[in-house]
């Protein structure tokens, strides 16, 4: 399982589930640490070390399991000279199953009172699992003089520390999202415990999140224990600037191993979920199709759901004609679950190489109303004609006419958004005054991101102020960074006078409009 996400896709398809992390080499985590702290936090002056231990999970809407990881390793750092540090002991499964990862890995950093910065992984592949490793220093830093900024998968957060005795909490004070289309709401819990001479004794960490996706809610749950470790002083080797660089030649070894049988092939499936390479899943692409049937192939995700994620991911990389059409299939066949047919749609939307196969799959279900997959279908014919070009037409023309529908006409707005065609943002125009209040409120959600249809949204927005419309619009506005004219924020001054409703209030302040 691969620990970085930075689109929800990855955690749909029950491969990637760490949403905090990144690509963090040699990076500044901490962005404010100008003053004196008033007692110090230190790191000793001889080597200390750390057991760590991360676990995360994903469920469904209705809490079944999607997937489950586990991490562990010993952290030990050095006191004097170049700051060093070194993991041993490291462990992962994914599923219950042990991966195989380095055995040990140096890396450097810069501690200063307490605050980790400037974590060199000592040029580790970007993809790699233990990149999480930053962020888990991110949460043993603290600052009782000023706030820290850290970067994670949601955007940018801000935190302020406050110490009584020897425990030590945290409340955010900010939070920037990235202007992504998946939001989350997410609570957390920091805790941490210094020993007597003011070093970190313990970090107790825990998040559980809700990942909105379209019409899909997946839950998130981790937990991060972080505890001091008694033991000998360790002799800390110097290392060169590249010296996990060579990971990445275990990870191309990896890719270009053979596949020739059932054995070989569960063993390149497990190394797909750590891993998501793509080399790795068009070879596994290639012997699934090779070797095994329609009803063979449903018969391998029957005998182990938990593959079915990376066997689709495979025949989508595999990007053939015969791929494509085998996804297709899959969807016709009643053996499977609902679950797994949404993953199925997910994949021919972003095929990249589709043809009228994918379009008409998807097209046929988003056309059957009662359909439990018909929103997924259509949200996904819009991604198509993003990731092909030869059918942007096709998709184009199809949406238009759902535009022009009641049949699901909000998901039909947002699969337009998805499509990035702006031959359909005067259909979706035309649907600000709809009578549904969600059809309203999704039209506007859309073209508040398009400056040229700001003076429309805000009469919109005046002719009938509502909660909803108006959180869209503003959140939408700050999502794309765009700035209102001064005329259009004149506009909402006026509604900002005369409104009583605090949460409109609230909304508009975000945009600077305030009292006059």
């Amino acid at each position: 399982m691969k620990l970085k996400v930075t689109a929800l896709i990855l955690i749909c398809m029950g491969i990637g589930i760490f949403y905090f992390t990144g690509n963090n080499t040699a990076r500044p985590i901490a962005q404010k640490t100008t003053q004196q702290s008033p007692s110090k936090v230190t790191l000793p002056s001889q080597s200390s070390s750390y057991s760590v231990t991360i676990e995360s999970a994903v469920l469904s809407q209705n809490s079944t399991p999607v997937t489950h990881s586990s991490l562990n390793w010993n952290m030990h750092f050095n006191g004097t000279g170049e700051q060093q540090g070194l993991l041993t002991d490291i462990e992962f499964s994914n599923n219950a199953k042990p991966q195989t990862l380095v055995k040990e890995l140096p890396f450097k950093f810069t501690e200063n009172n307490g605050v980790f910065s400037h974590v060199d992984l000592l040029a580790l592949p970007s993809d790699h699992t233990l990149n999480v490793l930053p962020n888990i220093l991110d949460l043993l830093s603290f600052s009782e003089a000023s706030p820290l900024t850290f970067n994670d998968a949601h955007g940018q957060k801000t935190y302020t520390y406050q110490r009584i005795n020897n425990e030590v909490q945290r409340q955010i004070t900010s939070h920037l999202n990235k202007p992504i289309t998946t939001k989350s709401d997410t609570s957390e819990q920091w805790h941490l415990t210094l020993n007597t001479n003011q070093q970190p004794l313990h970090l107790n960490y825990s998040s559980d999140s809700i990942w909105h996706n379209n019409d899909q809610q997946y839950h998130i749950i981790q937990k991060v224990d972080i505890q001091r470790l008694t033991t000998q002083g360790r002799t800390f080797a110097n290392v060169s600037s590249n010296k996990n660089a060579v990971l990445a030649s275990q990870q191309k070894q990896i890719a270009a191993q053979t596949i020739n049988d059932e054995t070989s092939l569960y063993v390149a499936i497990a190394e797909l979920q750590t891993t998501l390479d793509p080399t790795l899943a068009k070879l596994i692409g290639e012997f699934l199709l090779q070797e095994y049937d329609l009803t063979e192939l449903i018969t391998l995700i029957e005998q182990d759901s938990s593959l079915s994620s990376a066997i689709i991911y495979a025949l989508q990389k595999e990007q053939s004609p015969l791929a494509e059409q085998m996804l297709a299939d899959l969807l016709t066949t009643d053996r499977l679950t609902t679950h797994i047919k949404q993953k199925l749609l997910i994949a021919l939307g972003r095929f990249g190489a589709s043809s009228t196969v994918s379009f008409n799959a998807l097209a046929a279900l988003a056309d059957k109303p009662n359909n439990p997959l018909a929103k997924t279908a259509l949200l996904n014919l819009g991604s198509m004609a993003k990731f092909t070009p030869e059918q942007s037409n096709t998709v184009e023309h199809y949406l238009s006419e759902q535009l022009q529908s009641e049949q699901h006409l909000s998901t039909a707005i947002l699969a337009s958004a998805n499509s990035k065609s702006t031959a359909l943002l005067p259909h979706i125009a035309k649907l600000l005054s709809h009578q549904q209040k969600g059809v309203k409120r999704d039209a506007v959600k859309v073209l508040s991101s398009k400056a040229q249809y700001h003076d429309q949204v805000v009469a919109t927005i005046l002719s009938s102020p509502d909660v909803q419309i108006v959180d869209a619009f503003t959140r939408a506005i700050s999502d794309s960074g765009l700035v209102l004219s001064q005329y259009n924020k004149a506009r909402l001054q006026t509604l900002y006078n005369t409104t009583q409703n605090p949460i409109i209030l609230k909304r508009l302040k975000t945009l600077g409009i305030k009292s006059t």
